[in-house]
C-alpha cells in the first residue's frame, strides 16, 4: 500500500461529520530538535510525534514516535504523553541521538505498566555498513535495558511487584524490522492509519517514514541526504524522500545551514556537513513534493548557539530568519516552521489552506 492510500475501511473527516461524530485531526509535534549528538541549551534530542484521532477522546487517539532522541520521555510528559500510551515507535537510523531516550522510555513503560501491551518498535533490518559495521535496529532493542539488568535493578523491582516481567523492558517490545527499498511500502499499519517507509541515505539502514491517516498525511525525512555524497551534485535532499513525500501535507526533516560548509571556516567535519540536507534544498525539495509545509528540525546548528559543539559559527549565531530565508531562496511558497521542541502543527482535516502552529516554551 503506497503513500496517499489509506487502510481499507477509513474513512473521510466529512464522512464523521455527517454522523454526528468529531472529524479526526492530525497533529505532528517536536519532541526535539537538537542538532545532533551535540547538546546546547537544554534543547532534546531528535524525535517527533504524530497523534491521530479525535480532541473529545483521548482513548481514541492514535500516538506514534519517530525516533526518541534524549529527553524524549520528558517532552512526552509536558504534552500529557505517558510510555504506556504510545501505539509504536519507529526509528529512521541507529545513531545515538536519535535512539538515545529509548531506554528510558521503555524502562518507565516496564515500571509503571509491566503487565500491559506490547510496544511495536520498527526499524530497519540489519545491514553491514561500507566500513563493515553492523548496524541491528533488533539488537538494539533486545538489549536496551541491559544496564538496569546487570545493574540488579530490574531483578529488584519484579521482586517487589511481580506483574513486571523478569526479562525487563525487552519483554513488552514487538520488534517489527523491514528491508528498506527503492519503492515505498507499507511497514506498520492500525485501523485508518498506514506508514509506509523508503530506503534514504545517510548511514547504512537509514529509512525515512510517511504516514497516512484520513485527516492528511505527515513524512518524517530523518537525516536522509542525496545518494550522491559528495559535490558535485543537483541537490543535498533525497530523491528517495522527494518521492516519499509526493502531495503530502507536512515534511518534517533535518536541516543543516551552510554557514557550517566546509569552504565557511568552521572546521566542521566535512563528511558530516554532505550527508545532511541543506535548508535551501529542502525548500526546492518540497516545492516540487508539493508539500504544503514544511517543518526543519534537528537544525545544525542550533539556533541561538555560538557553537556547533568544538566549531564556532562564522559570522555568529544563527535565528529561525536565516532558516527561513534559506528555505526561500530554494523557491519553497508554502508555510514554514523552524523548529524548537513541543513545537506543533495541526491539520484540521483539510479545511483551511495552513494548518494551525502551538509554539510551547522548553524549560
Amino acid at each position: 500500500m503506497g503513500p496517499g492510500h489509506l487502510a481499507p475501511g477509513a474513512g473521510r473527516p466529512e464522512d464523521a461529520r455527517m454522523r454526528g461524530e468529531p472529524a479526526p485531526y492530525l497533529t505532528v509535534t517536536l519532541t526535539g530538535t537538537g542538532p545532533g549528538p551535540v547538546a546546547f541549551n537544554g534543547i532534546a534530542g531528535a524525535g517527533t510525534l504524530v497523534r491521530y484521532g479525535d480532541a473529545t477522546d483521548a482513548s481514541r487517539t492514535m500516538n506514534l514516535q519517530f525516533d526518541a532522541g534524549r529527553g524524549t520521555t520528558i517532552r512526552l510528559s509536558q504534552l500529557g504523553i505517558f510510555p504506556a500510551q504510545l501505539d509504536a515507535v519507529f526509528f529512521t537510523h541507529m545513531h545515538s541521538d536519535h535512539t538515545e531516550g529509548f531506554a528510558d522510555l521503555v524502562q518507565l513503560r516496564w515500571m509503571f505498566d509491566g503487565a500491559g501491551a506490547k510496544l511495536d518498535a520498527i526499524g530497519s533490518t540489519d545491514v553491514v555498513s561500507r566500513r563493515g559495521a553492523t548496524l541491528s535496529c533488533r539488537s538494539f532493542i533486545a538489549h536496551v535495558a541491559d544496564a538496569f539488568i546487570h545493574s540488579g535493578e530490574i531483578a529488584q523491582r519484579h521482586s517487589e511487584i511481580a506483574s513486571r516481567s523478569a526479562g525487563g523492558p525487552a519483554d513488552l517490545i514487538n520488534t517489527i524490522t523491514f528491508t528498506p527499498t527503492e519503492e515505498p511500502q507499507a511497514v506498520w499499519s492500525r485501523r485508518d492509519v498506514t506508514v509506509s517507509a523508503i530506503r534514504s541515505t545517510h548511514m547504512a539502514g537509514h529509512a525515512s517514514y510517511r504516514v497516512d491517516t484520513p485527516a492528511g498525511s505527515v513524512v518524517i525525512g530523518g537525516d536522509a541526504g542525496s545518494d550522491a555524497v559528495t559535490p558535485p551534485r543537483a541537490s543535498s535532499t533525497s530523491d528517495q524522500v522527494e518521492m516519499l513525500a509526493s502531495g503530502a501535507d507536512i515534511i518534517v526533516h533535518s536541516a543543516i545551514h551552510p554557514a557550517l560548509a566546509p569552504d565557511r571556516g568552521s572546521g566542521f567535519f566535512p563528511h558530516a556537513y554532505y550527508r545532511q540536507s541543506t535548508a535551501a534544498d529542502l525548500g526546492a525539495m518540497a516545492q516540487r513534493a508539493g508539500a504544503r509545509h514544511l517543518v526543519l528540525t534537528h537544525l545544525i546548528p542550533a539556533l541561538g548557539a555560538e557553537r556547533h559543539g568544538p566549531f564556532k559559527i562564522p559570522g555568529g549565531p544563527l535565528t529561525e530568519r536565516d532558516y527561513s530565508e534559506a528555505v526561500r531562496d530554494g523557491g519553497f511558497t508554502g508555510q514554514i516552521v523552524v523548529g524548537t521542541d513541543l513545537a506543533s502543527m495541526r491539520l484540521p482535516a483539510h479545511e483551511t489552506s495552513h494548518a494551525s502552529i502551538d509554539r510551547k516554551a522548553s524549560p
